[in-house]
């Protein structure tokens, strides 16, 4: 079998000639080597000598040179001496270079974890991750209560600009998502109701689920993926450029100075989009009905007849409590993002994630508590 890199091997004494010819190149295998494999042991007795002569390459690259160090460090190995011999000009930075890469310590692999040790590293970062969260809450309280105690200290210029980026003018698109959600919710409920002639009785569907359940979701949902990742992304990239470390030199507090701002914003405009997207939800259910021939009155009249107070009190309640949780989450990733370019997109991607999955949470709690206290 013809290989594109010939060798010629000479018995000079003590000392073997090896000379090479041809490409040695990623494309030359490992079997042009084999007639020097039965050699290394004569070589290397009585300490011999093997000098490679490279003056008939005529291409080399780095695989190549790689292949050629390798033998070379067989037959030192062995216990042979060595050398390389008129490599060409043009090839020596290559060479060079491979030598260079091949003198390095290889970086052991990691280990392969097991699949107890791989989820007991994951839950030992989620208690990481718990025990941040709650300390951050914790301190984000004091300065609630701090700021209670002295309301004039707020930024409230900047909670005004807050509450206007991350609440008004997400408001549309809550309001979008909310109306199209009533929409599909009667017209699949309605499909129902038809085969009984009960289709009225959507009304009363609509009203309920979205006024203690869907409105505020829908809110808070919406707004952990578009203003909670913001105050991810804005936070991240101010701890990337080291400037919460400028705040925290200078004696200030990064969760007083920029998480409490936004904070309070998002929870005092949560609960309004939530109400907003209420109505719209409740909107969007009536455009059924209207095409079964019901007036816009009477549906109103049969949605807010199921509603009581209590059901008001309660879908606020929790809109509340999923603007703090969208806004504290979102910050503190934000705050607790590492170094390098892809630690700001880590710490957006973890604050929606951790945020949809507390706030689904929460509401699972809150449906369970409030059907034990019959609310």
């Amino acid at each position: 079998m013809a290989f594109p890199l010939a060798l010629t091997i000479k018995k000079q004494g003590r000392e073997t000639l090896v000379a090479l010819a041809g490409e040695l190149t990623v494309f030359t295998p490992e079997a042009a080597w084999r007639q020097l494999t039965d050699r290394r042991a004569a070589a290397a007795r009585g300490g011999g000598k093997v000098v490679f002569d490279l003056a008939g390459l005529t291409a080399l690259d780095l695989n190549g040179s790689a292949q050629l160090l390798t033998v070379l460090a067989a037959f030192e190995k062995a216990g042979a001496e060595t050398s390389v011999e008129a490599l060409p000009e043009g090839f020596s930075a290559i060479f060079d270079l491979a030598a260079g890469a091949l003198a390095e310590p290889m970086v052991p692999p990691e280990p392969r974890l097991t699949f107890f040790s791989e989820w007991g590293q994951i839950v030992a970062e989620a208690a990481k991750d718990l025990r941040g969260l709650i300390a951050f809450t914790g301190e984000l309280a004091a300065e609630f209560v701090r700021a209670a105690l002295r309301p004039s200290k707020i930024p409230w210029k900047k909670v005004l600009n807050v509450a206007e980026t991350a609440g008004v003018n997400a408001a549309p698109v809550v309001c979008l998502v909310s109306g199209l959600v009533g929409l599909i919710i009667a017209f699949q409920a309605a499909m129902l109701m038809k085969i009984f002639g009960a289709e009225i009785y959507v009304a009363d569907l609509i009203g309920l689920s979205v006024v203690r359940e869907l409105g505020p979701l829908i809110a808070g949902i919406m707004l952990a993926g578009r203003s909670g990742s913001a105050f991810s992304a804005e936070l991240g990239a101010m701890k990337a450029a080291e400037e919460v470390d400028a705040i925290i030199t200078m004696g200030l507090s990064p969760v007083r100075e920029l998480a409490l701002p936004r904070v309070l914003a998002t929870v005092l405009t949560t609960p309004l989009v939530a109400l907003l997207a209420t109505f719209v939800g409740i909107m969007g259910g009536s455009v059924v009905l209207l095409n079964f021939g019901y007036s816009l009155a009477v549906f109103w009249e049969a949605a807010v007849r199921q509603v009581s107070l209590a059901s008001y009190f309660i879908g606020v309640g929790k809109s509340f409590v999923f603007g703090f949780t969208l806004a504290a989450v979102g910050c503190q990733r934000g705050l607790a993002a590492g170094d390098g370019p892809g630690a700001v997109g880590r710490a957006t991607t973890s604050g929606v994630v951790v945020n949809i999955v507390l706030i689904a949470v929460l509401d699972s709690v809150f449906a369970v508590l409030f059907y034990v206290l019959q609310l």
